[in-house]
């Protein structure tokens, strides 16, 4: 009887540990997405749950982005390795989709974090340069292929986005992310007066610049983001943020 009463705790206790100890299926909460070209991408199929959030941030959901960013991977014939845009300026509360593509010949990776986090991480694949990101923060593309990410940005500060792999962040391949404070941003009102898709500009009829110490008139603008243009039509009232990037005139914010 006293064998049989032993027995019986025993399966309990381990039947209870093993309930206990819980699993790791399923622990990051995101699924790997393939786009339609065979490359692959980080979806959020539970949104943010699961997720602890960074510095950077935290995973975005796809029903909340409030923007969509063009980044290209490339390699230059100077032998440089770089992505395009160098530089972005966005505000705290954005839901970003990056539309990644690697329009170069080798392998590349994009990773967003903070420029210490990148850091680290770079001198570990130093030592493990087979080592791969899993991470919704990341992507790795082979050449040609395309992929994306969704972040929210919850935080201002500067950030980056980079390629880790030996060799890549030292060839160029960095870029900024300045993530100010929603409420410090100064929009100008102005109206549309054409858009040129093709040129990549859109001229407008705008107030006073008070950041560029513009008088107002009419000007024609690059654009940050060349989603930005399709946004735009002739005679539209808008709201937007210029700045003078490498000496020239650029949309860096709409509304």
């Amino acid at each position: 009887m006293k064998t049989q009463l032993l027995s019986t705790a025993l399966i309990l206790a381990l039947a209870s540990s093993v309930h206990a100890s819980g699993s790791h299926t399923g622990g990051h909460g995101h699924e790997t997405k393939k786009t339609e070209d065979g490359s692959h991408g980080h979806s959020e199929g539970h949104g943010n749950a699961g997720h602890h959030k960074m510095a950077v941030g935290m995973p975005g959901m796809a029903d909340m982005v409030t923007r969509t960013i063009k980044i290209s991977m490339i390699e230059t014939d100077d032998g440089d390795m770089v992505f395009e845009p160098k530089s972005l300026e966005l505000k705290a509360g954005e839901t970003v989709r990056f539309a990644i593509q690697n329009k170069g010949e080798l392998e590349h990776e994009f990773v967003l974090d903070t420029v210490e986090e990148n850091a680290k991480h770079k001198a570990i694949m130093q030592e493990f340069p087979e080592m791969e990101h899993d991470d919704p923060n990341s992507v790795r593309l082979e050449e040609r292929q395309s992929g994306e990410i969704i972040w929210s940005f919850t935080n201002t500060g500067t950030f980056e986005f980079a390629c880790l792999i030996p060799g890549h962040y030292e060839s160029g391949m960095h870029s900024s992310i300045e993530v100010a404070d929603a409420a410090a941003v100064t929009y100008t009102k102005g109206v549309v007066k054409k858009v040129n898709a093709k040129s990549g500009k859109v001229t407008i009829i705008h107030e006073e610049l008070t950041n560029l110490a513009m008088p107002a008139m009419t000007m024609v603008f690059r654009v940050a983001d060349e989603t930005m243009l399709e946004k735009m039509n002739a005679g539209d009232n808008i709201e937007f943020v210029a700045k003078r990037l490498k000496g020239k005139l650029v949309v860096t914010d709409l509304k």
